[in-house]
């Protein structure tokens, strides 16, 4: 049975995906599972895990260390029609739940997409522990993302997390 949740809430400003020019960039953890692992000085010094799709799609799943949450995106240079700041809805589809909840568009230096925060750690536990999730976006786009190791890439970006509080 699939369970409807609201686990994923608008982001106001679109802090630290890339989607606010910052005078700092990214820099570099490590590399686990297929995913690298970033620090992200413009969202608080929050980590988080990225991959590029043979797509091209660009795949985040982070912390959101001062808000007490997290985030997913996706981002692909070929969503010109995504508008910078557009609100809409996002389905995260997993083989037995499914979260819902509010997606801000991003539209700038060019990246295309989507940016979603989320407060319910139930969104990460799924993340985790399946190898695949499907993205119904409003614009009609149904993004297949394969999960392979997202679960020790999940546990490095709390290592990684965990060094920046120190």
């Amino acid at each position: 049975m699939i369970r409807h949740a609201t686990a994923i809430m608008l982001l106001a400003i679109a802090a630290g995906t890339g989607a606010e020019t910052r005078a700092e960039e990214m820099s570099k953890w490590g590399d686990t599972a297929g995913w690298a692992i970033l620090i992200d000085p413009g969202n608080a010094n929050g980590c988080l895990m990225e991959k590029k799709l043979e797509s091209g799609t660009l795949v985040q799943f982070g912390m959101v260390p001062d808000r007490d949450g997290g985030f997913f995106a996706l981002y692909n240079p070929d969503w010109s029609d995504i508008k910078d700041g557009a609100t809409g809805v996002v389905t995260l589809e997993f083989p037995k739940k499914r979260f819902v909840g509010d997606v801000a568009g991003v539209a700038k230096e060019g990246r295309f997409g989507g940016y979603a925060f989320f407060d319910n750690p139930n969104v990460t536990v799924e993340f985790g522990k399946n190898n695949e999730m499907t993205v119904v976006g409003e614009l009609g786009r149904n993004i297949e993302v394969g999960l392979s190791g997202t679960m020790k890439a999940i546990q490095a970006v709390k290592a990684c997390q965990s060094e920046q509080s120190e």
